[in-house]
C-alpha cells in the first residue's frame, strides 16, 4: 500500500510540477520562472528594507511632540478621533 501512495503521490507532484513549466501568454519565460522571479524581488525588498530601516507604515503616530505631557486645549479633550 506505500508504495502505491508514493506512486500516487509522485504523479500528482510531476503534474503540479508540469504547470509550471507552461509558458506564460505572450512572454518567453515560464510561469516557473516568474514566480522565482517575483520571489526574489520579494525576498530583496525585505532584505533592504531590514538592512537600511526603512519602516512599513508603522500605524498612526500623535501629533504631539512629547506623548508624556501633551498639550491639548479644555475644548478639545472630549473630541474623538
Amino acid at each position: 500500500m506505500f508504495e502505491s501512495t508514493a506512486e500516487l503521490g509522485k504523479s500528482f507532484m510531476s503534474g503540479i510540477w508540469s504547470l509550471f513549466q507552461i509558458y506564460v501568454p505572450g512572454f518567453s519565460f515560464t510561469f516557473g520562472q516568474l514566480w522565482l522571479g517575483v520571489a526574489l524581488c520579494s525576498l530583496s525588498l525585505w532584505l533592504v528594507k531590514f538592512l537600511f530601516g526603512f519602516a512599513g507604515g508603522g500605524g498612526d503616530s500623535p501629533r504631539t511632540g512629547s506623548t508624556d505631557k501633551p498639550k491639548i486645549s479644555e475644548k478639545r479633550r472630549k473630541d474623538e478621533f
